[in-house]
């Protein structure tokens, strides 16, 4: 009497040509049709925002970690829509539709499309373009959109009912004529202090926070430019409190800014770097630049190297030649800071992928003002006087980028 082995049944014995099955594996079989397995993770989708102006929209949902999604764009009524795959809707957010009220879309509504799928539609007017991109640590998906049959930026003279005013020929000699010009135009910057609330931003060997000294620079140089005619500021917060870094260019397309300049100080390893950097919109020039655009965005390297394919659409629509001007202009004022042309500081002008400056719609630039992480730098963004002359440079800086744009900034702040 031999005892055979056979392919599945591994060890289950042959005897006298029949199986002898365990008795386990006869429980197995019979509970087989009612064994679940663990489904997948999915990912909840916690909440949709959105900020608007009457020619901008800026959504974004809010996921508790990555998902793949995938987009479409229906007629009839016209709609765009993003099944998140893998995802589930949040109890919160059911039901909830999302009104908006403005010139590219009627409203925003989410629902589980399949178990496992929400669909996220946007119910369109008219619009002229849209890009979508992810930004990680928290995960969310951003939406920016651009009605059509609208400029892109507003008007010179909203509330104005009479013709635009007509471009004076090259030729005309710079004077009174020119100056009656410019003088219609008022320059709206919004200026962001960077971090902020439960974000203290870098600190420095002395417990100096980031979030503190950007705030008080970014106070004064409203200050500043709200002594002069011509110009509107807006900061992205007063306080101590925490912004999402894709509201804050939100707020300056939606109230339709001229400029967009988020302040912050710089940090490193290595302690005994220091100087003057500003930043504008671009693929990164160097590992340092990734390293700086990594902890302000508070991602990874990896993470921020696949945002960089995501980039390349977004820099085709992106202001990044006046963003460059902007950032030339800035630097070469703030490097003539009181101590501030010594030991190296001009670190020059450099690109980098930062969140903040993603999607803004007018010239955008991140200014770090020194390193924090330097004992001697810290000592002297401590100082209020100090912070008062960055302020200053700044400003500076921004009349100087004003001063080149032909016809658009009225002499008495150009000076």
């Amino acid at each position: 009497m031999g005892v055979g082995h056979l392919g599945w049944f591994g060890s289950m014995p042959l005897l006298a040509g029949r199986w002898l099955i365990p008795p386990l594996a006869v429980a197995v079989a019979m509970l087989w049709p009612v064994i679940t397995w663990p489904r997948p993770l999915l990912r909840i989708v916690r909440d949709v925002r959105h900020w608007s102006n009457p020619t901008y929209t800026r959504v974004v949902i809010d996921v508790d970690g990555e998902v793949k999604y995938r987009e479409g764009r229906l007629r009839n009524p016209d709609r765009l829509y993003l099944d998140l795959l893998g995802a589930q809707l949040s109890p919160s957010m059911r039901g909830r539709p999302l009104a908006v009220s403005d010139n590219s879309l009627k409203g925003v509504r989410a629902a589980q499309n399949q178990a496992d799928v929400v669909r996220v539609v946007l119910d369109l007017h008219a619009i002229r373009a849209h890009h979508i991109f992810t930004l990680s640590d928290p995960y969310r998906i951003v939406i920016d959109i651009t009605s059509s049959g609208v400029q892109s930026r507003p008007p010179v003279r909203a509330k104005s009912a009479g013709p635009p005013p007509v471009r004076l020929p090259t030729a005309t000699p710079l004077g009174a004529t020119r100056v009656a010009v410019a003088k219609e135009r008022r320059w709206h910057v919004v200026i962001d202090p960077g971090h902020g609330g439960k974000d203290p931003g870098a600190i420095g060997p002395s417990g100096l926070m980031e979030k503190d000294v950007v705030l008080h620079i970014a106070t004064r140089l409203k200050s500043l430019l709200q002594q002069r005619p011509g110009w509107q500021v807006t900061l992205t917060r007063e306080t101590d409190v925490f912004i999402p870094l894709e509201e804050r260019t939100a707020i300056a397309n939606a109230r339709g800014a001229d400029l967009f300049v988020s302040i912050h100080a710089n940090a490193a390893e290595r302690t005994e770097l220091q100087g003057v950097e500003t930043y504008f919109l671009d693929l990164a020039t160097d590992d340092q630049a990734m390293r700086t655009a990594a902890r302000e965005n508070a991602t990874s390297l990896g993470r921020l190297s696949d945002l960089q394919l995501i980039l390349r659409d977004l820099l085709l629509t992106s202001k990044r030649n006046e963003s460059s001007l902007l950032a030339g202009s800035v630097q070469q004022t703030l490097v003539q800071v009181p101590a501030g042309g010594k030991n190296g500081r001009d670190l020059g002008v450099k690109q980098a992928p930062f969140y903040v400056l993603m999607g803004a719609e007018m010239p955008a630039i991140l200014v770090e003002t020194a390193f924090i992480s330097n004992p001697t730098e810290e000592r002297r963004l401590a100082d209020p006087a100090y912070r008062t002359e960055v302020a200053k440079a700044i400003l500076a800086g921004i009349k100087d980028y004003a001063s080149r744009i032909q016809g658009s900034v009225p002499r008495q702040v150009a000076r």
